[in-house]
């Protein structure tokens, strides 16, 4: 007797037709944003391959010759997957076979050819070929091997967006916070993974410039499989960090900023980044040494570690006011980046006063406290003239001793009424993002519990979330619970 009804048996069927649809929906978008493409010198295969795959509802683009189809790829043009002919005047298709292995590995490539045996079969398999395929084809099963390079890319895809996703919570360990500008340093640091490029980074004290130097360090080379269980305490072994502010002045010279290298790399050998933290009052003898040791670097190749100059003021301002050379300031500066103050990212205040409380707790072994509405909305009120500093001091002070002092709002302790980012709305609209941020990320992108927990009705909250420019694919997964 059959233990399935009817209606069980027309529901499963439902399900796996609705799965299959789900499928060719997918090939069909990703298709439509990165095509097929399909390289062979002979206009008729390419023209009834265009017309099976439009039936199909796969977008296709066709190239003549494996150079043209190299420029396209080149140039950045989206391709979700390569058919290749093997045998074709010019480039063959066993050498773009082999170019595109080098220039975009990810990518499914499937090779044809009237002439196929078995060792052209196995030569293309092991030069990275996904499928082998005869002419004359059936339509049906290259469509088949089309739809499974198509899944196998999209999971390739998924991969990459998890690494990248992992690299990011990584990278908030150390960069914590979700206001614009530091989701932008930390995409900054991501696309430096793996260059030598020399740094200089720009911020006021306190702003989190030895921090970033610590995440460039422990991202410095693509992670391997087997994740560091602290990623700051690793972070601080591969960082060698001289300060420079004992060693400026012209009464110091060249040998003490020489020792406090070799000192530090000394102390670090496995460092990958050197720090040389506070570098704008080095003396003109210290200039023209550290010169000197970048021309004995580059004639080494120039390897690991990299260099990296903290300062106040950028290297253009260095330059302007005839502290630093052009060529010395282009040298130590190929690549810029500038720390946001903490009264440019206020919306990470609560987020960054609930982890320094945190880590308050645990040092001194001291109950956690919570933070209420009104003493939040005072703290992002606030100019913050010591940054990141003088945040974690407040919160060492309100955890230890369960008192806090007025936090200062500028630079002489009073509020700029005129200024329009401290004015009141501003503050209300930055607390409310805040709030709704933090319910998403708590709910992971579930409208439900955020309509429930912040007891809104729906039509506001959406208002609201397109306001602050709020996506709640963003929270899914946790893919927003992040950090400094």
């Amino acid at each position: 007797m059959n233990d399935l009804s009817d209606d069980s048996a027309d529901g499963l069927l439902i399900e796996h037709l609705s799965v299959a649809e789900q499928r060719l929906t997918h090939d069909r978008e990703l298709t439509r944003e990165a095509p097929i493409w399909l390289v062979d010198d002979d206009p008729a295969v390419r023209e009834s391959l265009a017309q099976w795959l439009e039936l199909a509802e796969l977008t296709l683009r066709c190239f003549s010759r494996g150079e043209a189809l190299l420029e396209a790829l080149a140039s950045g043009e989206p391709v979700s997957v390569v058919i290749s002919d093997i045998r074709m005047p010019g480039m063959d298709g066993m050498t773009l076979l082999a170019r595109l292995a080098l220039a975009a590995p990810e990518l499914p490539v499937l090779m044809m050819t009237g002439h196929g045996d078995v060792a052209t079969a196995v030569a293309a398999m092991q030069g990275g070929a996904r499928d082998f395929i005869e002419k004359p084809f059936d339509p049906e099963a290259l469509e088949l091997k089309l739809r499974q390079a198509l899944a196998g890319r999209r999971l390739s895809d998924e991969n990459q967006r998890l690494r990248r996703r992992l690299s990011v919570r990584g990278l908030s360990g150390l960069l914590r916070g979700e206001s614009p500008k530091v989701r932008q340093l930390r995409e900054q640091l991501l696309e430096l993974r793996g260059h030598p490029a020399r740094l200089w980074i720009t911020g006021e004290p306190g702003s989190g410039r030895t921090a970033t130097a610590l995440a460039l360090a422990e991202h410095a080379a693509p992670q391997t499989a087997s994740a560091r269980s602290d990623a700051v305490m690793a972070a601080h072994a591969l960082l060698a960090r001289v300060e420079c502010r004992p060693l400026t002045g012209d009464a110091r010279g060249a040998g003490a900023l020489a020792e406090a290298m070799a000192d530090a790399l000394a102390a670090a050998p496995g460092a990958t980044t050197l720090l040389l933290h506070e570098v704008s009052g080095l003396s003109a003898e210290q200039w023209q040494w550290l010169d000197g040791w970048l021309v004995s670097q580059s004639h080494a190749g120039r390897q690991s570690p990299r260099l990296v100059c903290s300062a106040m003021k950028s290297p253009h301002e260095l330059i302007a006011g005839g502290a630093l050379s052009l060529t010395l300031g282009h040298a130590l500066a190929e690549i810029e980046l500038s720390t946001p103050a903490l009264r440019e990212r206020r919306e990470d205040i609560p987020l960054l006063m609930a982890h320094f409380s945190r880590q308050a707790a645990e040092v001194h072994q001291v109950a956690e406290v919570s933070f209420g509405t009104g003493e939040l909305a005072a703290l992002m009120a606030a100019d913050w003239p010591g940054n990141l500093w003088q945040l974690r001091q407040l919160a060492s002070q309100r955890v230890v001793l369960g008192e806090t002092e007025p936090a200062p709002v500028d630079g002489e302790g009073k509020q700029d009424e005129g200024n329009h980012s401290t004015g009141l709305a501003a503050q209300v609209a930055l607390f409310e993002a805040t709030l709704i941020r933090a319910s998403l990320q708590r709910a992971r992108g579930n409208i439900a519990r955020v309509l429930d927990e912040l007891a809104l009705p729906r039509r506001t909250l959406n208002l609201k979330m397109h306001k602050y420019g709020l996506r709640r694919d963003s929270f899914r997964q946790g893919g927003d619970e992040s950090g400094e």
